[in-house]
């Protein structure tokens, strides 16, 4: 059996994101004393979503808290900080989920074809075999 899972909630089979509002924010997001987002009836597919979701409501409360501070605040002192390798993470699961719901959703998704040879100047500029100029062409 597995433990309880952060920020995450479960009611009536349907998974949510949750977050509790501090008191003193709670007048810059209409009174309201929680944030949920839905995440769906799949546990494993809302467990994917949980990240990216509590994140966004956690940037709802960071501008509620700018606003309540006038707009004046330290950069050092933003609610959450996030680290370069978790911004990166972030951003990685946010483009796989687009890519996933593109999947889903859209039909021509599979006739899209590509030509395996287009990659390889890519390839070659990632792994620095290409001159400056060659670089500066393909970008």
């Amino acid at each position: 059996m597995t433990g309880k899972v952060r920020h995450l909630l479960n009611r009536d089979g349907r998974y949510f994101a949750r977050l509790v509002i501090p008191k003193e924010v709670r007048p810059f997001l209409d009174g309201k004393t929680e944030l949920r987002t839905p995440l769906g009836p799949d546990r494993r597919i809302a467990l994917a979503k949980l990240p990216g979701a509590v994140a966004d409501l956690q940037h709802k409360i960071g501008s509620a808290e700018r606003k309540r501070s006038g707009g004046h605040v330290n950069p050092s002192n933003y609610r959450y900080p996030l680290s370069t390798p978790q911004m990166a993470a972030l951003d990685y699961h946010g483009q796989i989920a687009l890519d996933a719901e593109i999947r889903a959703h859209d039909h021509r998704y599979a006739a899209m074809s590509f030509d395996p040879a287009e990659g390889i100047p890519y390839r070659e500029g990632f792994s620095g075999k290409l001159s400056d100029d060659e670089l500066h062409a393909l970008v």
